[in-house]
């Protein structure tokens, strides 16, 4: 997602409450949680992509706090309440500059809920956009200034024990976040350091026996800028050897005021095409999905029922999951323009969603990890 998630938002209690009483039906029965591992590693299983056909359903089951860190397992209880399915995998934060350790204790209680977490591993010292940060650049991580505490993570991720997604770089192809190629040297020299870095975390982690890690490479739905050849998700692109799923951040309108308006369908054919010109060989995903509430020229609930007929209609094929972006954040101090994707808040999505999660093309849908 843009950069405006990243800002401070305020906190309206009422949201989870309201939702909670929704009249819904039930969820649709699904496997039950898997049991902690408590086996050797040898004898641990691995986290498996969905065949063709199929489609893992994640969430990032956040709220109105502090955006993009409090997620909670009532927040996740309200969105499955409202879609009517569980999810597969959830999407936790792990900011750097409010802890360089593992998160272990939000890992342990979505792995009790029977989802695997989805770990946005972020090396940066504030969230503050469009800027180099002080701290994580890629050359100090190139450097081995932080494998200290990438071995103490990695370390403990092993421990764990059980199935993790991880991805470093998110949205890489855009121009907000500090690890993108403006902040590390420019379009001629930042992706070939990405890359490099990328190499460099996945391959420390390895060596410390973390094998329980699917890794994941995040590009962003659009390219920005978008008219340099330096900028495509191939310049980026570390190796088959370090990446094991490959995805996107898929919007539509990310303001109310916001003036772009592109559909999934524009969104995923533009870049899939893009997306195998990298890697011809790894499962492809939807990372985030997400569209705000209250924009009068891109009206949500349409956009949301067009996006997943498309979705579980089998127009994308080669695609092996999606996740939504359950959020409320705020960049100013009107309420009106605040970003509003909750689908509990929101009964055109919600309505959406619950239809074409539990009609007739549900089937589509994986609602718990595959593990082998």
């Amino acid at each position: 997602m843009m950069p405006a998630r990243s800002r401070p938002v305020a906190w309206f209690a009422a949201a989870i409450c309201a939702a909670c009483g929704g009249a819904k039906q039930e969820p649709p029965p699904v496997s039950p949680p898997p049991q902690p591992s408590n086996g050797p590693p040898a004898a641990r299983k691995q986290l498996q992509a969905p065949a063709s056909g199929s489609l893992y359903h994640g969430v990032f089951p956040a709220g109105t706090d502090q955006p993009d860190s409090d997620i909670s397992p009532a927040n996740l209880a309200v969105y499955e309440q409202t879609v009517g399915r569980r999810v597969a995998w959830v999407y936790l934060d792990n900011d750097w500059f409010r802890s360089r350790a593992f998160p272990a204790v939000t890992a342990g209680w979505i792995h009790a809920h029977g989802a695997v977490p989805f770990v946005r591993l972020m090396l940066r010292s504030q969230r503050r956009p469009l800027v180099t940060d002080p701290v994580f650049t890629l050359d100090r991580i190139l450097a081995g200034e932080f494998d200290g505490d990438l071995s103490a993570w990695a370390d403990t991720a092993k421990a764990y024990g059980d199935p993790l997604i991880v991805e470093y770089g998110t949205e890489i192809n855009g121009d907000w976040n500090p690890w993108s190629a403006p902040y590390n040297g420019g379009l001629d020299i930042g992706p070939a350091k990405f890359q490099q870095a990328y190499r460099h975390i996945v391959q420390l982690m390895r060596s410390r026996g973390a094998a329980n890690i699917t890794w994941a490479l995040h590009y962003y739905g659009q390219n920005f800028p978008g008219d340099d050849p330096r900028n495509v998700p191939k310049a980026y692109y570390p190796g088959d050897d370090v990446v094991d799923w490959v995805g996107i951040s898929a919007y539509g309108s990310e303001k109310p005021y916001d003036h772009r308006c592109p559909t999934l369908r524009q969104l995923t054919d533009d870049m899939l095409p893009q997306l195998k010109a990298a890697t011809a060989t790894k499962p492809l995903f939807l990372f985030e999905l997400g569209i705000t509430d209250h924009n009068p020229g891109c009206p949500s609930g349409p956009w949301v029922q067009a996006a997943l007929s498309d979705l579980l209609g089998g127009r994308w094929p080669d695609l092996r999951g999606f996740a939504w972006w359950n959020e409320h954040w705020s960049t100013d101090a009107n309420p009106a323009d605040d970003s509003q994707m909750l689908v509990q808040e929101n009964h055109a999505v919600g309505d959406a969603f619950h239809a074409a999660l539990t009609g007739p093309q549900a089937g589509e849908i994986v609602d718990a990890p595959l593990l082998k």
